[in-house]
């Protein structure tokens, strides 16, 4: 009896997915009170750490349903998974290793999300400092058994990882890669019938096996396929090929092009007869859809597929209200408390960018003046100015004076008003903060990232908007390069289009004006393009969190777009893309102010 009892829990260390007894998870809850109390860990739902696993992380969190199965080694690691991921028998992790849903790992494979340096030769390797890029793993992936990833790779969603390839690239989403080093064996979403494991009685992430016939197939494939595009490298028996960032860039600029309207097809939908755009399919209805489909499309001179200029010019303007030039969405109506005088609704003041923008890329305007702004006297715009929220939500502040800003844009070139923004220059420059060379605090929770993201808004519509010249260039680079720096939210894992934005634009904007600090700016840019360029998921375009490819949608694909341009403008690269930014995020100024 008692040796059926403890193989039935040696069982449940090995194979977890068989299920708990009452008492085996009570155990188990012990057991992970246990690692919490004894170093920074936290637990999703229903999960499970074998005690027969090493585990001594920097950092464990772990997603609803994921697992640690016995003989695991996770040490020394900052490790974070989504939901459903496993982590098999005689697995071993190290370092910074991120994971998405659904992430599977087979038994002894290995991540290493760290690396030795040696850059030194007369010190010995093991007293020479550790470097971390991190490893990055999308939703929906499959590492197969004896498996080993290398630091700063990334591996795209719905990816397939063969039985002991040794992956040192990224691994661009829907792939197969296996070898070594780990080379494209077919995307899953080519035409051809995909690679299948046999069946399996068991849940175990078993062997992936690929066969050494499939080798000739794969080089079949040319250098033509995702993964070469995304500098994976050449093929089996040829020469070494250098790919520079302006080949890449060339590459991708092309490969867009040509999935631009199967692309907006993807987000296009058609409800009771009316033609539509979602941000992501199945999402609700929103105003800034159209634009972003409109904005896209015109990057490349075209319009979105299924529609006439004239349909979108008609459904554009239709979200104007007449009386205040605002536009409210339709789907989600400012409350009662609005004052319209005022702009306090957010969404009426981004949509006078998107639609006004997106507009005008359609070579029309706006259908009426912006009232509002053309009413609000210097007393009320300096009151309005000296109540917001400057110390703690910088960004809010900024995306106040962006749509007021841009009121006065549309007023004066579509309309023929008067009424320049003298006086808000005159206000921004006496406020400017000549230690940060931004408006704004930092705050402790966040540190500079509101007074970045908030520069980045005002600047854009004014600044940037009307060609004129910053306060304090240099001080506005320093501040922004040491935000830049902070992993918060600047690790790959945790990179949003508008946080990168919010640096990229400023830092490009700055540089107009001076070349300070030019060459760590554009080491940067280079490094950020070669992070962001495999995160493209053919067909459908960008997320707006860049690792969640799984989340794919109309706004990240406009914003990185356009991020990738300035990107590549500050490397001096942009002659590489067909295509620029339009609308919202154009690198042009939009309207000369005369000097009076």
């Amino acid at each position: 009896m008692t040796e059926t009892l403890s193989t039935k829990a040696q069982a449940v260390d090995y194979m977890p997915w068989i299920g708990l007894s009452e008492q085996e998870q009570l155990q188990q809850d012990r057991h992970q009170q246990q690692l919490a109390a004894d170093y920074p860990c936290t637990f999703g739902e229903a999960c499970f750490v074998s005690p027969q696993a090493i585990v001594l992380p920097d950092q464990l969190t772990l997603g609803d349903r994921s697992y640690i199965a016995g003989g695991a080694i996770v040490r020394s690691t900052r490790l974070v998974t989504g939901s459903d991921c496993s982590i098999n028998s005689y697995s071993i992790l190290s370092g910074d290793i991120t994971m998405g849903n659904g992430v599977r790992i087979a038994s002894h494979a290995s991540l290493y999300g760290f690396n030795h340096g040696y850059a030194v030769t007369d010190v010995p390797v093991f007293r020479q400092p550790l470097t971390v890029k991190g490893i990055v793993i999308g939703d929906d992936v499959w590492i197969g058994a004896n498996a080993v990833i290398l630091d700063g790779v990334r591996i795209g969603s719905h990816s397939i990882v063969a039985a002991g390839a040794i992956v040192t690239r990224d691994v661009p989403a829907y792939s197969i890669v296996g070898g070594n080093p780990a080379k494209l064996i077919r995307s899953r979403l080519a035409g051809e019938a995909a690679a299948t494991a046999e069946p399996m009685t068991a849940k175990e992430d078993s062997v992936v096996s690929i066969k050494d016939s499939m080798e000739s197939e794969a080089r079949s494939l040319g250098e033509d396929t995702e993964y070469s595009k995304q500098g994976a490298g050449p093929r089996a028996g040829d020469a070494p090929v250098f790919r520079t960032m302006y080949e890449q860039l060339a590459d991708f600029s092309k490969q867009v092009q040509v999935q631009l309207t199967p692309l907006l097809e993807f987000y296009s939908a058609t409800i009771e007869g009316e033609k539509l755009f979602r941000d992501r399919p199945g999402a609700g209805r929103t105003v800034r859809a159209y634009c972003d489909a409109v904005e896209i499309a015109a990057m490349f001179g075209s319009l979105p597929p299924g529609w006439t200029k004239e349909e979108l010019l008609a459904t554009l303007k239709s979200f104007q209200d007449s009386r205040t030039g605002l536009l409210p969405d339709p789907w989600s109506l400012p409350g009662p408390e609005d004052r319209p005088e005022l702009l306090t609704d957010h969404l009426s003041r981004y949509h006078l960018l998107a639609v006004g923008y997106a507009l005008e890329v359609l070579g029309s305007t706006l259908p009426y003046p912006v009232a509002v702004a053309e009413k609000m006297d210097t007393a009320t715009l300096y009151q309005q100015l000296n109540s917001l929220p400057w110390a703690d939500n910088a960004w809010g502040a900024g995306d106040w004076i962006d749509c007021y800003a841009t009121g006065l844009y549309h007023n004066l070139k579509s309309f023929g008003s008067g009424k320049r923004p003298d006086d808000l220059f005159g206000w921004l420059a006496t406020h400017c903060r000549r230690d940060s060379g931004l408006w704004g605090l930092p705050t402790a929770k966040e540190g500079w990232l509101q007074p970045v993201n908030g520069f980045y808004r005002l600047t854009r519509a004014t600044y940037a908007q009307f060609g004129m010249p910053l306060p304090y260039p240099e001080r506005s680079i320093d501040t922004v390069l040491a935000h830049s720096r902070d992993r918060r939210f600047f690790r790959l894992d945790a990179l949003n289009a508008c946080n990168v934005l919010d640096v990229v634009h400023p830092l490009w904007l700055v540089q107009k004006q001076s070349d300070y600090r030019q060459a760590e700016i554009r080491t940067w840019a280079e490094k950020l393009l070669g992070e962001v360029l495999p995160f493209w998921v053919p067909g459908r375009g960008f997320a707006f969190q860049l690792s969640r490819q799984q989340e794919t949608g109309l706004q990240g694909t406009e914003m990185w777009l356009s991020i990738i341009c300035l990107l590549a403008d500050l490397c001096g690269l942009s002659s590489a893309l067909s295509y620029s930014p339009k609308g919202v995020h154009r690198l042009e100024p939009a309207y000369a102010l005369s000097v009076e």
